[in-house]
This record gives structure tokens, C-alpha cells and sequence, in this order.
């Protein structure tokens, strides 16, 4: 997935979840990506899930 269909993909969920990353109800858990994994992709994208929420 290129970067920007992954950022893309990243800033629509975070705004479903209003910016809640971790937890059963969290961005992580319904892209299907551990925690920390989609915190360090984020990271690399520079997006910052508090801007989104």
C-alpha cells in the first residue's frame, strides 16, 4: 500500500475512533495492527492522532 492510500487509510480511522489509537475500541484494533505498530507507522506518516480526534 503506498504511503498516501496508507495515511489516507490511517486519518479515517483515527477520526471513527476520534483519535483513540490503543484499546478494543481503538484505531489499532480495528485496522488489525498491534499498538505500537501503528503508532511507529504514524510516526512515519506524521500524523498525530490528537489533531484528528
Amino acid at each position: 500500500m503506498p504511503d498516501s492510500n496508507q495515511r489516507e487509510e490511517f486519518l479515517r480511522v483515527l477520526k471513527e475512533t476520534r483519535g483513540r489509537v490503543g484499546g478494543t475500541d481503538g484505531a489499532a484494533a480495528r485496522m488489525g495492527l498491534k499498538r505500537t505498530t501503528l503508532i511507529s507507522r504514524m510516526k512515519k506518516l506524521g500524523i498525530d492522532p490528537r489533531a484528528v480526534s
